[in-house]
């Protein structure tokens, strides 16, 4: 396998999980079938190093699950129709199909495997397109279409194998409860989620969810929240978040891998999320976060239920993974007033934590701040959260869908960005260009210890042409005869006068 190249794993097989009581619901077998349709459009498969999928074990199971869990996991494809239905009731946001065991155990072992490559430098990074997702599968209880926690086991997976500090960004539009959960006082773990809130009024309707949560024990300020407490939210919400919170804190961190549990929910068209996100702007999220571990990022699948979204979502996520340039998101509007004071809350809570917050002024005085809630803490008063006191007997499943009017505004929005973007990739990505004649090049006007300065630039031209990995690092050298003549270019910026500026020193080589 190529060290530098992009890994790619799926398996059709993880198809057959479906709701087989509710038509088209809206966590069905497409949202695989439709980004692997647009990516094989793209072409950008065939520029992955396509894994080979694999099933997840027991052990891989109990690093995070109980053996409970598990048993009750495997029992289910034993159940009938019937069984299966009156099984998911005792679950939030949850139902079970036959195939839902073997698809849950594929989904895992892909995502395990593909972490297993990237940390033993067998690929740089790479995309996992599974279902079912998994950031909200507690330790002991299934919970919001996710039955084992794909992400949270391949950390400890990571962890069991040396590596000591992971980053897991979690930008589905849910709050990941329990990877947060999972790794609440673990400082080798820093849990970073984007999520819409509303103050608690928003699933899972958790307290736990808010920015105030912090981690416990050597876990302090080692778990990030930041809420979003309205919707329509865009892309410059999220970059906002990016600069001011996650890279800064995600390099003082400085993580050895970096794991993305990536949801498309929070995308243009989501019936789920209703936010308003390019999917386009996820090759800007996944370009930034490049920048961290060497480059060792494992993207895996979580949420996004607008097909046509989701799947571009997850196109320009490869790209992005591939070294493709970022797409143009035209001029960015400020964050939301929302978004803002979210990010100044967050900032107060983990300055003592983070020393590159603490540069971050949130306002001295409440007079001189546009955002009061500053001056409080959550949570705000007649919220009902959800708690296991309050849980109901029996669970029904709902189907999120938008009104006709707005999924018609969405689509053609969607249409509109997809057409405005190229979709051809430059076949030479970086190239050198040179004369040979350049190297002739003398100064005898100017002499330094009797020979010339620029005589000791010379040789800068062989250094980069020689060295060892230059054709690694650039492909094609391209040697190039310039123009002799080649006047109306340089009038575009010099004149055919002298100039009357003085000549610089003669110990400087500007």
């Amino acid at each position: 396998m190529d060290s530098n190249s992009t890994g790619f794993i799926y398996n059709p097989e993880m198809t057959k999980h479906e709701c087989f009581w509710i038509p088209d619901f809206t966590e069905q077998p497409q949202r695989v079938i439709q980004p692997f349709k647009r990516c094989n459009e793209l072409n950008l498969i065939e520029r992955c190093q396509q894994l080979d999928s694999c099933v997840g074990t027991e052990e891989m199971a109990l690093l995070q699950h109980s053996k409970n869990l598990i048993d009750s996991l495997i029992k289910t494809e034993e159940m009938d129709n019937e069984e299966l239905k009156e099984f998911s009731t005792k679950y939030d946001s949850l139902y079970f199909h036959k195939d839902t065991n073997k698809c849950a155990w594929i989904a895992l072992g892909c995502t395990v495997k593909l972490v297993d490559k990237v940390i033993e430098n067998e690929i740089r990074n790479g995309f996992a397109l599974v279902r079912p997702p998994g950031h909200h599968a507690l330790y002991n209880e299934f919970c919001g279409y996710c039955y084992l926690n794909n992400v949270g086991i391949a950390a400890a997976h990571a962890l069991s194998k040396g590596v000591e500090r992971i980053l897991i960004v979690d930008w589905d539009v849910h709050h990941g409860q329990a990877t947060q959960y999972s790794y609440y006082d673990d400082p080798r773990v820093l849990y970073f989620s984007i999520h819409r809130y509303q103050n608690g009024q928003f699933w899972p309707c958790l307290r736990q969810s808010d920015y105030d949560f912090v981690g416990k024990g050597p876990g302090l300020g080692f778990n990030i929240n930041v809420p979003l407490n309205k919707i329509g939210l865009t892309e410059s919400d999220y970059l906002a978040i990016f600069h001011h919170i996650l890279m800064p804190v995600a390099y003082e961190f400085d993580p050895q891998l970096v794991l993305i549990s990536s949801g498309y929910d929070a995308a243009l068209g989501c019936p789920e999320g209703q936010m308003s996100v390019s999917p386009m702007a996820y090759a800007h999220f996944t370009h930034m976060l490049s920048t961290l571990a060497n480059g060792k990022i494992c993207t895996i699948l979580e949420g996004g239920y607008c097909l046509k979204s989701l799947a571009e979502g997850v196109a320009y996520s490869i790209k992005s993974l591939l070294g493709d340039p970022c797409p143009d998101l035209g001029p960015l509007a400020p964050p939301s007033d929302s978004v803002a004071e979210s990010i100044l809350n967050v900032i107060k809570v983990h300055r003592n934590y983070w020393s590159r917050l603490r540069h971050q002024s949130y306002g001295q005085h409440p007079d001189e701040c546009a955002y009061p809630d500053l001056w409080t803490m959550p949570p705000k008063e007649g919220i009902i959260f959800c708690t296991e006191e309050n849980q109901p007997d029996v669970h029904i499943l709902t189907n999120e869908t938008l009104p006709l009017e707005e999924v018609e505004m969405c689509d053609k929005q969607l249409n509109e960005m997809i057409q405005s973007q190229p979709t051809d990739v430059p076949t030479i990505r970086t190239a050198v260009c040179f004369d040979p004649s350049m190297e002739t090049f003398k100064d005898l006007s100017h002499k330094l210890q009797g020979f010339s300065r620029f005589q000791k630039l010379l040789p800068r031209l062989h250094v980069i042409e020689n060295t060892d990995n230059a054709s690694e690092l650039v492909h094609p050298m391209i040697e190039r005869k310039t123009e002799e003549r080649c006047q109306p270019q340089i009038l575009l910026y010099h004149s055919t006068t002298p100039s009357s500026t003085p000549a610089p020193p003669k110990n400087s080589l500007c």
